[in-house]
């Protein structure tokens, strides 16, 4: 069904009505009339049929460094609209910065493929209009605005004068080995130096005097590699204190995204995140080529090194439990706090023994996010046996019942052998990840899976137990148990006398 005005009208001044308020060096201009009786100082809207004038305009844009012509994009009358402006700001405002802001039909809506499938045709089309880029908003986040426009402008910033000086030289063949360079270390500036220095003020910076030789960086001494991520490390720092670094080298990153992931990271282990049963980040260091990022020592073997020592490859019944209910407490504080985990895995469980008792610390956040509630993300995350199903078919989902789902798969591996969920639905290496999440999906909707998944490797029924397994493997999302109904569901299943092996 066409967009009428009055529902574009709706959706505009509500995000509009949002953002604008909070991101005054942005000029906001509205395809449809404003009907409510405030407008923020920031926002011109067009009158009805779309007409606004010339020193409307010229004001709007003389004020601000960038100015949003925000609308829905569905109807003919916005896309006309909207090419007719360009075409004036482009004759008489060269200047401006313009940049679309695509918002969707209803603002939070739930998100299907189809649908964004549409929104991403419509941004195609918007692109060939000629504005400097295309935003699509699904919320009224000004923060997130200010992010998605900042990293846009000094991409554009970037690529501009190299795409130029390309258009110039056209006829004189492939570039020069200097040409090449220059290229190079202009991209790198941008990642490490410009991005960093706008958007990421706690991010280390540049030391080029940075001590590197040998086994030793900085306060640091490398004593091996942790795990076996080549990319990690034990190290000492001081006499004693035992760190484990992630090295990551500068020469390997290519996107942005890249960089804010290892960013987002280290903020949310330095300042965000504070509990005993999730790694703490102790400091972060950058040189010439590579950044340093230090965490607390949790144990020398994750927890999929651990169970492949074990009988069984399981855990004895009390420390299984006991290591579980140490993850779903990490889990279900991080969801307290909006922070999905996105990759909860025996992997990313460090595994520490003190005084006989295994302490479990949640690892490697470097796909974690800050997702409210209602909010989807479409970000593919995990591997094999722990991911979530609903991430990788290639539609948007609900993280923090992804993350419950993957917490479950951990449950089940924990407690009733590593293998189990493989040797349930028997998938071969080299299907694609896909096709394995559609079999997992059909297995866990018979009836009797969770007792077929967890006597699978000759476990006797446990009915408690399997309540558990329930409660978090279920195919429907929204049906899945909360983190925090997990941490409560274990601490009962704890004090059960139930034998086990």
């Amino acid at each position: 069904m066409p967009a009428t005005l009055s529902a574009i009208q709706s959706v505009v001044e509500a995000y509009v009505s949002s953002v604008a308020p909070t991101t005054l060096a942005f000029g906001f201009l509205t395809m449809v009339p404003w009907s409510l009786q405030e407008k923020p100082a920031n926002v011109l809207a067009c009158g009805a049929g779309g007409s606004v004038s010339s020193e409307s305009i010229a004001q709007i844009v003389g004020q601000h460094d960038v100015l949003l012509i925000v609308s829905v994009y569905r109807t003919e009358w916005e896309k006309r609209g909207v090419a007719g402006l360009l075409d004036y700001l482009r004759t008489a405002h060269s200047d401006a910065i313009v940049f679309l802001v695509q918002l969707p039909d209803r603002l939070n809506t739930e998100l299907t493929k189809a649908y964004i499938s549409e929104l991403m045709a419509r941004q195609d089309d918007l692109y060939t209009f000629g504005a400097d880029g295309v935003l699509i908003e699904l919320t009224g986040d000004p923060e997130g605005l200010q992010q998605s426009l900042s990293l846009e402008l000094i991409e554009n910033a970037a690529i501009q004068p190299r795409v130029q000086a390309f258009a110039n030289d056209a006829n004189q063949g492939v570039p020069s080995a200097r040409d090449l360079k220059l290229i190079e270390d202009e991209f790198r500036s941008l990642l490490w130096n410009a991005i960093p220095n706008l958007l990421m003020p706690d991010f280390a910076p540049l030391n080029k005097r940075l001590l590197e030789c040998g086994n030793q960086v900085g306060d640091f001494r490398f004593v091996r590699p942790y795990s076996d991520h080549h990319h990690v490390v034990l190290a000492v720092k001081g006499q004693h204190e035992k760190v484990v670094i992630k090295v990551h080298d500068k020469r390997s990153v290519t996107e942005a995204k890249e960089v804010e992931s290892i960013y987002q990271e280290f903020c949310l282990l330095t300042h965000t995140l504070d509990h005993p049963h999730i790694i703490r980040c102790v400091g972060m260091l950058q040189s010439q080529c590579y950044v340093y990022v230090a965490l607390q020592y949790g144990g020398d073997v994750c927890m999929e090194q651990m169970l492949s020592t074990q009988r069984g490859h399981r855990l004895s019944r009390d420390d299984a439990l006991n290591c579980s209910a140490q993850v779903a407490s990490a889990l279900s504080y991080c969801h307290a706090q909006d922070v999905v985990h996105g990759q909860v895995s025996l992997r990313h469980v460090a595994v520490e023994i003190a005084c006989n008792r295994h302490i479990c610390r949640l690892v490697d956040f470097s796909m974690a996010a800050h997702v409210p509630n209602s909010n989807t993300r479409e970000t593919l995350c995990g591997s094999l046996p722990c991911v979530a199903p609903e991430t990788v078919l290639n539609e948007p989902y609900l993280p923090k019942p992804a993350d419950c789902w993957s917490f479950g798969v951990l449950f089940l591996e924990i407690v009733c052998g590593q293998g189990s969920l493989e040797l349930s639905v028997q998938w071969r290496r080299g299907e694609s990840l896909a096709y394995v999440a559609g079999n997992i999906l059909e297995f866990f909707s018979q009836a009797g899976c969770h007792t077929d998944a967890m006597t699978k490797m000759g476990n006797a029924p446990d009915g408690i137990i399997l309540a558990c397994l329930g409660a978090a493997l279920k195919p429907e999302p929204v049906r899945r148990a909360s983190a925090s109904d997990m941490v409560g569901m274990l601490s009962i299943v704890h004090t059960e006398q139930t034998s086990f092996d």
